[in-house]
């Protein structure tokens, strides 16, 4: 009787622990959920200033030749934009042409949704519009004449077009339409900027933002102070002033910061 008895308590020991491992295996080992492959997005924000202010349409500013200025339009081209890895090999984003218009928030932010996954270092882009998209005649989009950044008499793009009231110019105001893509006078800009040690980490399933500071008064300083009681209030075809001009923009955008969207 003794020996059955141990016999059947064996059994249920021996069941007992059997069941236990099945579930502890089940526990320790459940199935994998895979990680969906998402493209990284990026979204490039333009924040505009006025040297440490807010830029704001129809507000006042002081150049830095001390000269007063109240902007009534300002509009800007980036263009050719590319991605510069830690390894310096480059990524360039195909067909990227962006017209950036002060009085129109929704083109102060750029966005990609289908990038490939790497991490990078700094960006390049143009201040303008390339010569062989100035040589393609009228387009559509951001580069459609509509837009008011096209010369019909000359074929050609308006790169960066600022209009301002001001006291200094005799005629009370200036009008400067920056473009030129050819001879001497080419003034679409190519700008590298570093993110200072930062890493734009595109990764899968992420969602990164480049945060970009254009300053609208370097248009009138660095290399060349701008005094608007004696330069000319008019600039709107590719000459020595416009070259002037295009080479004081191309200082006017600035890396700030990234941060996770």
């Amino acid at each position: 009787m003794k020996t059955k008895l141990t016999f059947a308590l064996s059994l249920l020991l021996i069941g007992g622990a059997t069941l236990f491992n099945g579930c502890k295996k089940d526990d320790d080992d459940p199935t994998p959920t895979p990680t969906p492959t998402v493209a990284p997005k990026l979204t490039i924000e333009l924040e505009h200033l006025a040297g440490t202010e807010k830029f704001y349409l129809d507000s006042t500013y002081t150049t830095a030749n001390g000269d007063q200025i109240t902007p009534t339009i300002f509009k800007y081209y980036i263009s050719n934009i590319q991605l510069v890895a830690n390894d310096n090999s480059v990524t360039t984003i195909p067909d990227t042409y962006y017209l950036v218009d002060a009085s129109d928030e929704s083109t102060w932010t750029i966005d990609f949704d289908s990038l490939g996954t790497g991490q990078y270092k700094s960006i390049k882009f143009l201040i303008g519009v390339d010569s062989t998209r100035n040589c393609s005649g009228a387009q559509t989009g951001a580069l459609d004449p509509g837009n008011g950044m096209f010369w019909s008499w000359n074929s050609g793009y308006i790169f960066l077009k600022i209009e301002a009231d001001s006291p200094q110019p005799a005629a009370g105001s200036i009008e400067y339409h920056i473009g030129g893509y050819k001879g001497a006078f080419v003034n679409y800009k190519e700008v590298e900027l570093s993110f200072n040690g930062d890493i734009l980490n595109l990764a899968n399933n992420t969602h990164r933002e480049l945060h970009l500071v254009v300053d609208a008064l370097e248009i009138f300083d660095n290399p060349t102070t701008i005094d608007l009681s004696t330069f000319p209030s008019n600039v709107t075809m590719p000459n020595a002033n416009a070259s002037l001009i295009a080479n004081n923009y191309v200082d006017m955008i600035a890396y700030d910061h990234i941060h996770e969207e």
